[in-house]
């Protein structure tokens, strides 16, 4: 098994952040009041990204 993302969500304020570290270390962080939304980036980014495992 080989770990390829590491998540962390919190709240800032309104706003929900969600940071993404990569397994190559690169940090994505995704930023929105609406939690689902900033989910829904999240998750379509990490699929883009990881389709290619």
């Amino acid at each position: 098994m080989e770990q390829v993302c590491s998540i962390e969500i919190v709240r800032d304020g309104k706003d929900f952040v969600a940071r993404v570290r990569m397994s190559d270390g690169s940090l994505k962080e995704y930023r929105n009041q609406i939690f689902e939304d900033m989910l829904s980036e999240m998750v379509i980014d990490l699929q883009e990204e990881l389709g290619e495992f």
